[in-house]
C-alpha cells in the first residue's frame, strides 16, 4: 500500500465551498482516505509533500472536448496519417499537463487512442470518446461538399468526421455503429452550427422520433446521448428524446431552460471555443459567413448561461476547442466564472462534469474514499481563476494518487526536496 500525505495546502474541494487553509490529505492507495484543516496527524508515509499553502483541488474534467481535432475539420483527412496520430499523442499528453484529468471526447477523436492511455502507450487523460458525431444529410457534421459522395461512414482508422443517417432506421444503424466501435457516448447533431458549410445555428435537425431512436440503442447499451442543439426547437427535441446533455445551447430561450431543468438534462456551454474563433477564425481557415455565425452565438452566451442557471439547469464546463486553440481549454472557467463566478466555474468543471459522465461518486470532489485525481496550483483560483491558464502554476498532477505531471520547483535547483 502506498501512502502520500499533503501538508499545508489551501483546499477547494469542488463542491463550490469557499477554500480551506493549512489543509492536509492523505491519500492510500489512488485513493483520498483522510482530509482535515490544522496540522496533519502524525502517522506512517511513503512520501510527506509540504505544499506550502499552495491550493489543492480536484483534478479537472473537460466535458466538451476534440483532441483528435488537431486541425480545422476540413483539414483532418489531409496529410500523413503517422504525423496526425502523433499530432492527437501530442495533444493528449498536453492536455493532462494543462490539469484536466477526465476528458469527454464529444467527437472525432477514435476509440482507440482511449485504449492507448488505458494501456499505459501515451500518458493521459482519462479519455470518453464518442467516435463519430451522427449527422442527418446535409447536417453539421456531414462535411461533404454538395459535390462530393463519400461513404456514410466517415472514417479512415484514425478519425471520425461523422455517420450520416436519415430516417428511424437508419440512426438506429448509426448509433449502433459507433457503440461498435467503441464509444463511451454517442453525440448526435440535433441543429446546424457554426463550422459547417450548408447549415446554419438555427436550423434544427433530425427528428424528435429519430433522436427518440437514437437515445434508445444508446440506452440499450447503457450508454448517454450528448447532443449539439442552439435554438429552442432542437433543444426541446433533444430533450424530450432523452439526452443526457445539451452542447452550447446559446440561442435557448425560457421555455427550453426550464424544460431541461424538469428533465434533468445537463447543459454544457462552450464559450471558450466562440470567445477564440471571434478574434481569429478567419486565421485558422474559416469563412466570414461562419465567423459571423461565431459571433450571433458569442453574443448569446452569456445570456443563456444565466437563464439556465436562473432556471435550475445542472451546468457542466466544456471548451470545444480546435487546432492551435488547444491548450487554452482553462479558458472556459474563466468565461463561465464572469457569470456564475470562479468556485461555481470550478465546480462546473469537477463535481458537476463528475455527475455529467456518471462517476461522481468517486470524482470531482475532495473527500474520504474519491479517487485522488488532483492538481497542486501556485496560487489562488479562487480569487484569480486565470492561473489555471498558466500550465506552469499547475505544479503536479495526480492521477488515482500517482504523480503523473512534476514541475516542482526543487528540479530546477530551488525549494529543499519534498516541497512543491
Amino acid at each position: 500500500m502506498t501512502i502520500t500525505h499533503l501538508t499545508d495546502v489551501t483546499l477547494i474541494d469542488g463542491t463550490g465551498r469557499d477554500p480551506v487553509p493549512r489543509s492536509w490529505l492523505r491519500i492510500e492507495d489512488g485513493r483520498i482516505a483522510a482530509v482535515g484543516a490544522g496540522a496533519a496527524p502524525r502517522g506512517a508515509a511513503d512520501e510527506v509533500i509540504d505544499c506550502a499553502g499552495r491550493t489543492v483541488m480536484p483534478g479537472l474534467i473537460d466535458a466538451h472536448a476534440h483532441l483528435g481535432a488537431v486541425d480545422h475539420l476540413d483539414r483532418l483527412l489531409d496529410g500523413p496519417r503517422a504525423v496526425y496520430a502523433a499530432a492527437v499523442l501530442r495533444e493528449i499528453r498536453s492536455t493532462l499537463e494543462q490539469g484536466f484529468t477526465t476528458i469527454r471526447d464529444a467527437g472525432y477523436t477514435d476509440a482507440g487512442f482511449r485504449l492507448a492511455i488505458e494501456g499505459g502507450q501515451v500518458p493521459g487523460p482519462r479519455l470518453l470518446v464518442s467516435n463519430g458525431p451522427l449527422s442527418q444529410t446535409g447536417g453539421h457534421s456531414d462535411l461533404r461538399r454538395g459535390h462530393e459522395r463519400e461513404p456514410a461512414v466517415m472514417f479512415d482508422g484514425l478519425v471520425w468526421t461523422g455517420v450520416v443517417a436519415d430516417g428511424v432506421e437508419r440512426v438506429r444503424w448509426a448509433a449502433r455503429e459507433v457503440l461498435r466501435a467503441g464509444a463511451d457516448q454517442v453525440k448526435v447533431m440535433a441543429s446546424g452550427g457554426c463550422a459547417s458549410h450548408g447549415d446554419d445555428v438555427t436550423d434544427t435537425q433530425f427528428t424528435r422520433e429519430e433522436l427518440a431512436a437514437i437515445v434508445h440503442e444508446a440506452g440499450a447499451r447503457g450508454r448517454p446521448v450528448i447532443a449539439h442543439a442552439y435554438n429552442p426547437e432542437a433543444i426541446a427535441n433533444a430533450v424530450e428524446a432523452g439526452v443526457r446533455s445539451i452542447e452550447h445551447g446559446n440561442l435557448m430561450d425560457e421555455a427550453s431552460a426550464a424544460l431541461m431543468a424538469e428533465k434533468g438534462t445537463y447543459l454544457v456551454p462552450t464559450i471558450a471555443t466562440f470567445e477564440l474563433l471571434s478574434a481569429d477564425g478567419l486565421a485558422v481557415g474559416m469563412t466570414q459567413t461562419q465567423v459571423d455565425q461565431i459571433n450571433t452565438v458569442l453574443d448569446s452566451a452569456f445570456t443563456s448561461l444565466r437563464m439556465a442557471m436562473d432556471a435550475g439547469v445542472r451546468i457542466g464546463s466544456g471548451s470545444d476547442l480546435l487546432g492551435r486553440h488547444q491548450p487554452r481549454k482553462a479558458l472556459e472557467l474563466e468565461l463561465q466564472a464572469r457569470v456564475t463566478g470562479p468556485l461555481e466555474a470550478i465546480r462546473s468543471a469537477t463535481a458537476v462534469n463528475a455527475g455529467l459522465i456518471g462517476r461522481g461518486h468517486d470524482l470531482g470532489t475532495i473527500g474520504e474514499g474519491m479517487i485522488a485525481d488532483l492538481l497542486l496550483v501556485d496560487g489562488s483560483p479562487a480569487e484569480d481563476i486565470t492561473v489555471l491558464q498558466k500550465k506552469e502554476a499547475v505544479h503536479a498532477v495526480f492521477q488515482s494518487g500517482r504523480r503523473t505531471v512534476d514541475r516542482r520547483p526543487e528540479r530546477t535547483g530551488a525549494p529543499a526536496e519534498g516541497t512543491i
